[in-house]
């Protein structure tokens, strides 16, 4: 069942309590739940979602109680962010695309390599007990996953971009009394006012880049700002969250072009001073990845071929 969104299928069913693995309580109907509490015939789970999830589908709420406080999951449970990606990764090194509804270039950071090595990790855990890496997810008591408005404070006043006015909310809704088997008898529900889930986003750098989770090699060394979240254009809902994409928002050049345009963030050439500084970065952050656990040997040299020329053709670049 696809989630509600921010701009339709507002009513959509599919995000309800109990949302976490955990066991918690839900502070709006005082019910007490979890995805897992069956402890000797629970599956192992590893629980993958981007930043979009955060944005447009309540994510924060698979690591949180109701009102936005850590849940500690279960040992058997892993869960990871996939630091600045959209819900849909393109695995082709494709130039960036921007449709006439959407504000942005469509987020292009590549996360293939994680799922590779995910499953490698959970073949370990189930085969012989290997538990995989701890969980990587924003936390609240670490000050990384936030509230929009605290989120508002740091992103970067990039020229010319639009910001969203909030991550797709959560109200609490009545479809009926027969809804635990299936039956909404109230379409579309009642609405409680006053009453909605806490959701939380995670914490940005001055890039405007996701600090928690687990960053591609061409988050830690960007490029751009890589989004979750991207604006819908004139026309289509202007301002909205668009579906389940994110941005790419890419660097000024030069320090001229920063000069220029007054972005606030670092240009290109003032972080790497050629494309062989670019890839030693990419190559750096890739090997990190490796002795964490989160990437596989083997994907070291697709990283370093992918960045060769300054991460052309998935990135909108003009540098020689």
């Amino acid at each position: 069942m696809s989630g509600g969104q921010y701009y339709e299928d507002h009513f959509n069913p599919a995000d309800t309590f109990p949302f976490s693995y955990a066991w918690s309580t839900d502070h709006l109907t005082g019910r007490r739940d979890a995805i897992l509490k069956r402890s000797e015939t629970d599956p192992l789970v590893i629980h993958t979602q981007t930043g979009t999830e955060y944005w447009a589908r309540r994510g924060s709420l698979v690591h949180t109680d109701t009102q936005g406080n850590d849940l500690a999951q279960p040992d058997t449970v892993r869960v990871f962010c996939w630091s600045s990606s959209q819900h849909f990764a393109n695995p082709l090194s494709t130039p960036p695309s921007r449709a006439p509804y959407q504000q942005n270039f469509s987020n292009v950071v590549a996360t293939s390599m994680f799922f590779r090595a995910m499953i490698d990790a959970m073949d370990r855990w189930a085969s012989d007990g290997t538990p995989p890496p701890a969980s990587r997810i924003p936390s609240r008591a670490r000050g990384t996953l936030v509230s929009h408005a605290e989120w508002s404070r740091q992103f970067p006043a990039i020229p010319g971009t639009m910001t969203p006015r909030s991550a797709t909310e959560l109200p609490l809704m009545d479809f009926g009394p027969r809804f635990e088997q299936g039956i909404l008898d109230t379409e579309p529900p009642d609405l409680v006012p006053g009453k909605n889930y806490v959701i939380g986003v995670p914490a940005v750098d001055a890039d405007g880049n996701d600090i928690p989770g687990v960053r591609a090699p061409m988050v830690s060394a960007p490029l751009g700002t890589y989004t979750g979240w991207n604006p819908r254009a004139r026309g289509f809902g202007l301002g909205a969250l668009l579906r389940f994409e994110g941005s790419y928002i890419p660097f000024p050049e030069t320090p001229q072009e920063r000069a220029e345009t007054r972005d606030p963030r670092k240009s290109i050439l003032e972080r790497y001073p050629d494309k062989a500084a670019y890839l030693a970065a990419i190559v750096a952050a890739a090997r990190e990845l490796v002795a964490q656990g989160l990437m596989l040997e083997e994907d070291l040299e697709r990283c370093a071929a992918a960045a060769a020329d300054w991460g052309r053709p998935r990135h909108a670049i003009t540098l020689t």
